[in-house]
């Protein structure tokens, strides 16, 4: 270690003996500096680590007998997915951190807290410290790319806002970035998506603050193949929003101990039980889908798709679309090419990550209007920007509307945008 400039870890693996070892911090109480001396009387700290080989900091030396590591220099990734004792772990591990740098978004998945889902551990140090620190004072150079405000200005999208601020009327806490983040530093520039994808997520969750550079929409156009099959008014569009309907197709997994949402559980103990939802009839639609995608895919064009993701909230209804694709022999068969990957998993399983076409699977049907864990907006937010050509929605328009304020603007923004298509096995 003592060669290495970079050492990566786990935020727990931190803490591992070996490394606490190597910057000279010992796990046996009895060989630290008394802590009254090093923080109450500096001197006879100082006189202590004279004669001990035991530094003012409380640190001996390293195991090879030479002066302990020095790690002066923290980042954490994907901090806001951290409890906040985990992220104090790599920070207090080494004694001898002056530097932090904390990367992450908190308008994505939270920290997931098992016992209680109330609980202010739920709340990560990046995202308390985002909340509670003054805006950063930094001039950040300006990027001399052109960006795109076609979407991101249309109609549609004010729309869409217009709706949300009247569905926030009585809420506490509006999601607005500016209000709620102001201590973070925002990098306001994304390269994974068309501008028409990423535009309802600046837009509602971003203050519109997320920009597109300007020639991603000819550099990830929507995929011909999909415009054959899934028709609009505005085929320059990279999202499409299919209406299952219904109202009652949603189905109740099995309780039991190994169904549990991907959401987290509201269970006390991991053996505790909990259900998961199925959705079939969009289960069917997702595979025809995809069974039409694979078809159109051409190695030997260059915007052709190659990936395919499957995203989904609740790991009933990942168990089914993956089981409906195994037992089709088509797909299975065409799913050999090299140049085609098709992948399904939770919301969840699909932070931090991006594919070509991205298929979401809402699930939840009923005439109550019971969302269920879609009402969390950090993860449609985290749902609606992993595509980098083509988002499709597969769910009940009617159910999802009527259950949560997003999913309303959602599907106002898509109304606008001519981007509803009818459902055609």
């Amino acid at each position: 270690m003592r060669d290495a400039d970079i050492i990566v870890s786990t935020s727990t693996g931190a803490a591992d003996a070996r490394l606490m070892a190597a910057c000279g911090l010992s796990m046996d109480i009895d060989d630290l500096v008394n802590e009254d001396d090093r923080v109450g009387n500096r001197k006879v700290g100082m006189s202590q680590a004279k004669n001990t080989n035991v530094d003012i900091y409380g640190r001996s030396d390293a195991p090879d007998g030479l002066p302990p590591l020095s790690l002066p220099f923290v980042i954490v990734d994907e901090a806001c997915q951290s409890v906040e004792p985990a992220t104090l772990i790599p920070l207090t591990a080494s004694n001898s951190c002056i530097s932090l740098v904390l990367l992450g978004d908190p308008c994505q998945l939270p920290a997931t807290v098992k016992s209680d889902t109330n609980s202010e551990l739920s709340v990560s140090l990046m995202e308390r410290l985002a909340s509670t620190l003054p805006a950063p004072m930094i001039n950040m150079k300006n990027d001399a790319v052109e960006m795109d405000s076609t979407y991101l200005n249309s109609l549609p999208i004010k729309q869409a806002r217009s709706l949300m601020r009247a569905r926030e009327e009585n809420d506490k806490n509006p999601a607005s970035y500016r209000k709620r983040f102001a201590g973070s530093l925002l990098l306001n520039v994304q390269y994974r998506m068309h501008p028409s994808i990423a535009a309802f997520s600046s837009s509602l969750f971003y203050d519109s603050l997320l920009q597109t550079p300007s020639f991603l929409a000819s550099y990830r156009p929507f995929p011909e193949m999909l415009n054959q099959v899934m028709s609009c008014t505005n085929p320059s569009l990279g999202v499409r929003m299919i209406d299952i309907g219904g109202r009652c197709n949603e189905e109740r997994g099995e309780v039991n101990k190994f169904t549990k949402t991907m959401f987290g559980s509201q269970a006390s103990s991991s053996t505790q039980e909990s259900t998961t939802y199925r959705n079939e009839a969009e289960a069917v639609r997702v595979v025809t889908l995809v069974r039409d995608i694979l078809k159109g895919i051409s190695p030997d064009e260059p915007s052709s798709p190659k990936s395919i993701g499957i995203v989904t909230p609740y790991s009933g209804q990942v168990q089914l679309i993956k089981s409906l694709i195994a037992n089709d022999a088509e797909i299975v068969l065409m799913m050999k090419n090299p140049y085609a990957s098709v992948e399904v998993n939770s919301v969840d399983g699909y932070q931090g990550r991006e594919r070509d076409i991205v298929i979401f699977s809402a699930v939840r049907s009923n005439r109550q209007g019971n969302v269920g864990f879609l009402s969390d907006w950090r993860r449609l937010n985290v749902a609606l920007t992993r595509a980098r050509t083509a988002l499709v929605v597969v769910g009940d328009s009617d159910t999802l509307a009527n259950g949560d304020k997003h999913w309303a603007a959602f599907q106002k923004w898509c109304e606008g945008a001519g981007c509803i298509v009818e459902n055609k096995e």
